[in-house]
C-alpha cells in the first residue's frame, strides 16, 4: 500500500488534518481520466464551489461521520464506479471477546452516530410502506435490522431497530443514501462488523433489497433485505463453482463463468476450463450465466467471446445477467448482444464499465485514516452512457423462480 506524504499536498495555509485529507484527495482526484473527461467548464466551475464549501466547513474529529461525508462528497460528481473511498477499518476491535468489550466501552462507540427517536412509532410508520417503496424494514441476515427512512427529499437514513451482535444497538446509523437520480442513489454504508464508513457509488432499490449493499468479511454474504427468509434466485451464493459446463433440460447446456481475472489460480482455472469446453459445446441451446462476473481482463473475456460468436451462428445463446455482472463482464454483454440469435436476460447491470485500474493501487490520505482506490484508464464515450445505468437485459426475470429454471421454460415454450 502506497501511503503519500502530507508535504506532496499540503500548502503551508493548511494546518489541520482535515484540510490535509480534503486537499490530498482532490489531487488524487483531479490526475484520474474521469475527472478529467466529466468535470469541465461550469461543472469545474461548481466543483471550485464545493471544494471551497467543505474547505470552510472545519471538522476536527477525524472518526466523525461528517468528516467522511464531506470528504466523500468530492466523488459524488463523478460517474466512475472504479474509483474507490473508504475509511480504513481497525479489525483489531473486532478480533476477540475482550476487544469488542473494549469497543463497547469506548469513546467510538458511545459517540456512533444515532438517533433518539420513537421506535414503535418508526416502525408502525415503514411497516405501511408499500413493497415497491424503497423506505421500509431491512434485515442483515439475521444479525439486526434496519429501518430506512425519507430524511429530506433526496436523502435517506437507515437506523438500527433492533440487534443480535451487540457492536450495534438500537438508535445508531447504518445507512446513508443520497438519490442523484430517480432511483440512483449514493450510498455511505458503515461496515456491518467494522462499522467503518465505506462509499458506494451507486445503489438502486430492487427485489425488495438495496443490490449493493455486500460487504467483505462480514458476517453473512447477503444484501440488506426487506425478506429475511426469502431465497435470493438473482445472486449467486458466494460458494457457487466460477467455472461450470453441464447439460440441462436435454439439448440445453449450462456454462458458467465468473471471472476473467489473471490472478495465477483463476487465470490457470480459467485456461483449462476453456480448453476443455471449446469442443464440447454441441447443444441446441446454450445458457451463458454471467452473474457475479467480477470482470477483469480482456483476453480471457475475448476467448469465451469467440466461444459464444462460433456457437451463436447457428444455435440460441441466452447471457444470465445480474446486478453484480461487472466490469469486463459488461464490456463482454454489449459484443455478445450485438450477435445474431443472442439475447440477453436477467437483470440490469450494475454500470462499472467506463474506467478501470490498471496498477490497483489504493492510496492513503495524510490522516492514514482514509484510502482511496483511484482510477487510471480511459473509456471511450459510448462506455460511459452505461456507467451508473447498467445494461438493461432484453428479458427481465423475477426473483419467483429459479433463474435457470425460467430460461428453459423460455427455451422450451418458445
Amino acid at each position: 500500500m502506497l501511503v503519500l506524504s502530507s508535504h506532496v499536498f499540503i500548502s503551508p495555509a493548511q494546518n489541520s488534518p482535515y484540510l490535509a485529507d480534503l486537499y490530498a484527495l482532490r489531487n488524487i482526484i483531479e490526475k484520474t481520466p474521469s475527472y478529467q473527461a466529466q468535470i469541465q467548464k461550469r461543472k469545474r466551475l461548481a466543483y471550485e464551489a464545493l471544494y471551497k464549501k467543505l474547505v470552510v466547513d472545519s471538522v476536527s474529529n477525524t472518526g466523525d461521520y461528517r468528516y467522511f461525508y464531506n470528504l466523500a462528497q468530492l466523488l459524488f460528481p463523478i460517474r466512475d464506479n472504479h474509483l474507490g473511498f473508504y475509511q480504513v477499518p481497525d479489525y483489531s476491535q473486532f478480533k476477540t471477546e475482550e476487544s469488542i468489550q473494549q469497543y463497547l466501552s469506548s469513546k467510538a462507540f458511545r459517540e456512533f452516530p444515532s438517533l433518539s427517536i420513537d421506535f414503535d412509532s418508526l416502525k408502525r410508520q415503514l411497516e405501511n410502506k408499500p413493497l415497491d417503496s424503497i423506505e421500509g424494514i431491512y434485515y442483515y441476515g439475521n444479525l439486526y435490522t434496519v429501518g430506512l427512512f425519507k430524511k429530506s427529499p433526496k436523502e435517506y437514513t437507515g437506523v438500527v431497530l433492533s440487534s443480535k451482535v451487540n457492536w450495534w444497538e438500537a438508535g445508531q446509523i447504518a445507512i446513508n443514501l443520497f438519490e442523484f437520480e430517480p432511483g440512483l442513489f449514493k450510498a455511505i454504508y458503515s461496515h456491518p462488523i467494522t462499522k467503518n464508513y465505506y462509499l458506494y457509488p451507486v445503489e438502486r432499490y430492487r427485489n425488495h433489497s438495496l443490490l449493493n449493499a455486500s460487504f467483505y468479511g462480514s458476517l453473512f454474504g447477503g444484501v440488506y433485505a426487506k425478506d429475511s427468509a426469502g431465497i435470493d434466485h438473482v445472486r449467486l451464493p458466494a460458494t457457487t463453482p466460477r467455472f461450470v459446463l453441464k447439460n440441462i433440460a436435454g439439448n440445453i447446456q449450462y456454462l458458467r463463468v465468473g471471472s476473467f481475472q489473471l490472478n495465477p489460480a483463476t487465470a490457470q482455472a480459467s485456461k483449462k476450463f476453456y480448453d476443455s469446453v471449446r469442443n464440447a459445446l454441441n447443444g441446441a441451446y446454450m445458457i451463458l450465466d454471467l452473474r457475479n462476473n467480477e470482470g477483469g481482463a480482456k483476453k480471457p473475456a475475448n476467448n469465451y467471446f469467440n466461444l459464444v460468436k462460433r456457437f451463436a451462428r447457428k444455435k440460441r445463446v441466452y447471457v444470465l445477467l445480474n446486478n453484480e455482472t461487472i466490469s469486463q463482464a459488461e464490456l463482454l454483454t454489449l459484443r455478445l448482444r450485438k450477435l445474431k440469435n443472442v439475447t440477453t436476460v436477467g437483470q440490469t447491470t450494475k454500470g462499472m464499465l467506463a474506467y478501470g485500474s490498471n496498477f490497483g493501487r489504493t492510496l492513503r490520505l495524510p490522516s492514514n485514516l482514509f484510502a482511496v482506490y483511484p482510477t487510471d484508464m480511459k473509456r471511450s464515450k459510448e462506455r460511459l452512457l452505461y456507467e451508473d445505468y447498467g445494461i438493461k437485459p432484453a428479458i427481465m426475470l423475477n426473483n419467483q423462480q429459479d433463474w435457470i429454471e425460467q430460461v428453459a421454460a423460455l427455451i422450451i415454450h418458445k
